[in-house]
């Protein structure tokens, strides 16, 4: 919540500096000393219902259509513009004409504003949610919750149907002195002052590409796939598979690159190459036919999923509950996969992954 306030604090003084005739931040800081808005000086800020009746009537594009969506009267919402135009100097709404239309910096700050508001309300809600014994944040990489988590939840809400899951999808580490997050689902390394882990599974490599990309044969050597010289690169590191094949050679070079392991699992569904990606997040369009394994080479990542919450948090029933369906399902998956569900996935592939042949540096994902 504190971010929140500092956040409308910046765009107060963005357009205070502007009113003042102060041309940047450097000339801001000579001109006058601000106290930072959370150290007592909070009543710098704009009114809250300034801020709410100018927000609704740039929205809405009528003061009367604002003062009917805040229950209130049209003078009103008209003092609360006046009062808004006061606090910052400068004039919001251009009143030189008969429709209500804003000024360049009254469309920049109702922007802004709008912004602002939003993240409150959004940062209330969630408080007020995390109280129900319910409901549970869960922040989580984007692939694994697109293609591992979600497709698995419904069978979580059959159990418990009057849950509340929801998930934050961020490749950040999440923070949770600054975070909603009750939980993380965490892969790569989980040392933290202040916070409980658990271990859930362990993790694979493989390369695939979509199922009529002809370039990638079966009958190829590991050398010869290589050579073919059309893959995605995501963040997935080579030296695992490539230990894993026996070989000593510098990663392929890229025919194209992502920054996101969805969109390199896209970009091989759709013939553009074949990716190295892992294998919980590429087992559902594997089974679906979408995507196949482009050599036998399954090889083990030193790097494992994790639950971690808040030690504060440590004997919260509703991350008990999840915490042990969520381990049922991990002990599932490697279950499923450890009976080679796919044709080009064999048993001996699938031990050497499971043993302890590999002991790389732990890496971050």
């Amino acid at each position: 919540m504190a971010q929140l306030f500092l956040k409308l604090w910046q765009i107060y003084r963005k357009f205070k500096t502007a009113a003042d005739g102060v041309c940047c931040e450097t000339c801001l800081t000579a001109h006058t000393v601000t106290p930072h808005p959370l150290i007592g000086n909070m009543l710098k800020l704009p009114p809250l219902p300034a801020l709410r009746s100018f927000e609704a009537v740039s929205r809405l594009g009528s003061v009367t259509r604002a003062a009917q969506e805040l229950h209130v009267t049209h003078s009103a919402v008209s003092h609360q513009l006046k009062l808004l135009e006061s606090h910052l100097g400068i004039a919001l709404i251009d009143r030189s004409t008969r429709r209500m239309v804003l000024t360049s910096d009254g469309r920049a700050y109702a922007y802004q504003v709008r912004q602002a508001l939003s993240q409150v309300a959004s940062a209330t809600r969630r408080i007020a949610m995390r109280t129900q014994a319910e409901h549970l944040t869960v922040a989580v990489l984007p692939s694994f919750a697109t293609h591992w988590l979600i497709p698995r939840l419904a069978g979580f809400y059959a159990l418990h149907p009057g849950w509340t899951i929801e998930l934050m999808a961020s490749l950040e580490m999440v923070d949770f002195d600054e975070s909603p997050a009750d939980c993380a689902i965490r892969f790569g390394n989980v040392e933290s002052s202040g916070a409980h882990s658990e271990w859930l599974m362990s993790e694979q490599q493989l390369l695939v590409a979509a199922p009529d990309d002809e370039r990638f044969s079966p009958t190829q050597t590991p050398s010869e796939t290589l050579a073919v010289n059309r893959f995605i690169t995501a963040n997935e590191s080579w030296s695992h598979w490539s230990l894993a094949a026996g070989l000593d050679v510098p990663p392929p070079s890229p025919s194209f690159i992502v920054n996101d392991s969805n969109l390199a699992l896209e970009a091989a569904r759709s013939g553009l190459g074949a990716t190295l990606t892992r294998l919980s997040i590429a087992e559902l369009w594997l089974r679906q036919g979408w995507l196949r394994p482009v050599t036998r080479i399954i090889a083990a990542h030193t790097a494992s999923y994790h639950m971690v919450w808040p030690n504060r948090s440590h004997q919260s029933d509703k991350l008990m509950i999840f915490t042990d369906w969520l381990k049922d399902q991990c002990r599932l998956y490697e279950q499923s996969i450890a009976q080679s569900i796919y044709p080009l996935a064999t048993a001996r592939a699938f031990n050497f992954l499971k043993s302890d042949k590999l002991r790389l540096p732990l890496e971050h994902s």
